[in-house]
């Protein structure tokens, strides 16, 4: 797995100088010479991490014990765990054009630093609440997660994409989509890991 890691991380370097080199570039990175243009993305990419894994693990806490001890079948909790997950969506979908609007009118940064201050508000509160919960409390929970992932996103992209000459918006749009899907491949390796360091430590003492 080291050798793996180095080994990628090498393949890294070479396609940031290969691609500093040709003529057409698949990644622009002389984009990241805007400070905007960099931090955007890196703040995009850990909202993504986070949002990412929060829902993999919610998912894996309403399929393995919340919706049994309700009497639910196993066969049947991956789609009551979606159902269940829908206020993150909802928040999200709300708050977003909204979100837009706003950032014309008053600026990006105000609401994203807001929307990621009430996201962080809300990974800990789930983390307060008994594993047996209140639906009403969780589901009040995790649309203001959604809320604030609404609230960050649609300012941090016009951010993004206000901070490059209009011709390369399009480059731009590729590199934060390609972040925003890292974060997500990203988020589930970090947060299994996490989880299985957890098990490791606990779950023998508890067996």
């Amino acid at each position: 797995a080291k050798g793996e890691s180095l080994a990628g991380l090498v393949l890294l370097v070479v396609f940031c100088v290969v691609e500093l080199k040709v003529a057409q570039p698949m990644v622009d990175i002389r984009l990241f010479r805007s400070t905007a243009f960099g931090m955007g993305n890196l703040a995009g990419l850990m909202s993504s991490v986070g949002r990412g894994g929060l829902q993999f693990m919610l998912i894996i806490w309403l399929q393995g014990i919340w919706l049994p001890l309700r009497g639910y079948d196993f066969e049947s909790t991956p789609l009551w765990a979606a159902i269940y997950m829908l206020p993150i969506t909802v928040g999200f979908l709300l708050a977003g054009p909204v979100a837009g609007a706003l950032s014309d009118r008053y600026g990006a940064r105000p609401l994203t630093v807001g929307g990621m201050a009430l996201m962080v508000v809300s990974f800990l509160a789930l983390v307060m609440i008994p594993v047996d919960f209140d639906y009403r409390v969780f589901a009040l929970l995790i649309f203001l997660n959604g809320v604030g992932g609404g609230i960050f996103t649609a300012p941090n992209t016009a951010a993004i994409m206000s901070s490059v000459p209009a011709a390369e918006r399009g480059a731009a749009s590729g590199v934060r989509a390609t972040f925003f899907n890292a974060g997500s491949s990203l988020s589930i390796g970090i947060f299994f890991s996490l989880m299985i360091v957890g098990l490791a430590n606990t779950l023998p003492g508890a067996l």
